[in-house]
């Protein structure tokens, strides 16, 4: 929020949701960013956006446990439920007005997951800072998968920003083939009777896989993320009741992103916790095609929620005087 920079910096210094680890002296006009606190982030990403306007504002807290995916420590200010994680900090400090831009990763929906609960936008790509070192670790399931890395942020015009800094893609000139799971108005695509998103995440990742190659962008709607129940394979894995309620948290096809090594955005919609979710091959000229067929889906802003929380004045209202 250009010019709001005072409001935001004591935003961070308050730190309503506990989502804060640090703040930082940023530069009052640029564009304000918060960043996971993992070491798998390089300072090199950052490195990259300040010579185009983006300063370093926060550090922002992780989930508590092994990135679990759902952060118990921190609450969805919108629904009173816990935070998707893990980079839950990092969504809360976007959606609530204290950065611009949010940095994270994401190994099973981590990035994608926390943006789509506070229906803000999630993008993650295998070709944001491709040659870093990480360690790939077996997840819950025991699939072994380095993560991606990510943006969130409540503006287009600030993630697309972003995305071309970082792996230097622009919109393509056409939309080229797109497979959905529906019709969506305005955008010609061939309508497919789609995997089951509560299916197993090896069977839906080989899906993913397969689909992706068939296709320039595969586009279809998630959630509501986290609202109807909790959606963490740690809690779900104990017997067929606990496993249903994981179930009913609707995180489909974000958990499976990026372990089939999917570029992936999720633009929020109406609904809370919805979104239209595109997933294409983590290649430049498949980005370029998902990044021009994104201007086709409307972002819908909710003004009631936006005059709750990004009024920031709201944060400092004084209490009662004797």
């Amino acid at each position: 929020m250009k010019g709001n920079y005072d409001k935001q910096h004591r935003l961070a210094l308050h730190n309503p949701y506990g989502s804060v680890v640090k703040v930082l002296d940023a530069k009052e006009d640029d564009i304000l960013v918060g960043i996971k606190n993992v070491a798998s982030i390089p300072n090199t990403l950052m490195h990259k956006l300040e010579p185009h306007g983006f300063s370093l504002h926060t550090i922002d807290k992780k989930s508590q446990l092994a990135g679990r995916a759902v952060d118990t420590e921190l609450i969805n200010p919108i629904t009173g439920h816990y935070m998707s994680g893990s980079s839950s900090g990092t969504a809360l400090n976007v959606f609530a007005g204290i950065n611009d831009l949010g940095i994270g990763n994401d190994g099973g929906g981590s990035v994608l997951a926390p943006a789509m609960c506070v229906n803000i936008y999630g993008f993650i790509s295998k070709l944001i800072e491709a040659d870093r070192q990480q360690a790939a670790k077996a997840n819950t399931d025991g699939i072994v998968a380095g993560n991606s890395l990510g943006f969130m942020a409540r503006k287009r015009e600030i993630l697309f920003k972003a995305i071309q800094i970082a792996i230097g893609v622009t919109k393509a000139e056409e939309t080229g083939v797109v497979f959905t799971d529906r019709v969506y108005p305005g955008v010609e695509s061939q309508v497919l009777e789609v995997m089951d998103a509560n299916a197993p995440r090896n069977e839906l990742t080989a899906y993913l896989k397969d689909i992706l190659t068939k296709c320039d962008v595969f586009m279809i709607t998630e959630g509501p993320v986290d609202l109807h129940g909790f959606g963490d394979s740690l809690f779900g894995h104990f017997d067929e009741r606990t496993k249903q309620i994981q179930m009913d948290a609707a995180k489909g096809y974000v958990r499976v992103c990026n372990i089939a090594g999917a570029t992936a955005l999720c633009i929020p919609q109406k609904g809370l916790g919805m979104a239209t979710l595109l997933m294409c091959e983590s290649k430049e000229e498949k980005i370029a095609k998902l990044l021009k067929l994104s201007e086709k889906i409307e972002h819908v802003h909710d003004e009631l929620i936006e005059r709750y929380f990004l009024d920031l004045d709201n944060y400092f209202n004084e209490g009662y005087q004797i």
